[in-house]
């Protein structure tokens, strides 16, 4: 079972992971100012999920876990609440969908809309 994907398609490795917004690690967070404080290339702690990680993730279920199937159980939109829209969310959702698709191409796959990916 995959969930709560929360995938960032604005991630930005260095970005400010400490920007006082609703999502930080993105290309308007503004640049990290100390080491500790930067988003990493896999992803960070504080912030959702990168396309590297997500890609990464879905080649080891596919080529080394190698399920019959996969429960996709939602919540795959960001949290960037603060500019998120109707036409913003359908575009996530189509490119999420696609990323897994082919991510796991040949495994079933049967998914469900989480409470994040209805918003707003």
């Amino acid at each position: 079972m995959i969930s709560d994907l929360h995938m960032d398609w604005d991630y930005l490795p260095g970005a400010d992971n400490s920007c006082g917004k609703p999502l930080c690690c993105r290309s308007d967070s503004g640049l990290a100012p100390t080491a500790a404080r930067a988003a990493g290339k896999w992803g960070d702690f504080k912030c959702d999920l990168n396309t590297l990680t997500l890609g990464n993730m879905l080649s080891h279920i596919k080529n080394n876990v190698k399920p019959d199937l996969v429960m996709w159980a939602g919540d795959s939109v960001p949290h960037n609440i603060d500019t998120l829209n109707f036409e913003s969310n359908v575009n996530i959702m189509k490119n999420i969908t696609k990323m897994v698709a082919d991510g796991l191409d040949g495994i079933k796959i049967i998914p469900c809309i989480g409470n994040h990916d209805t918003y707003p």
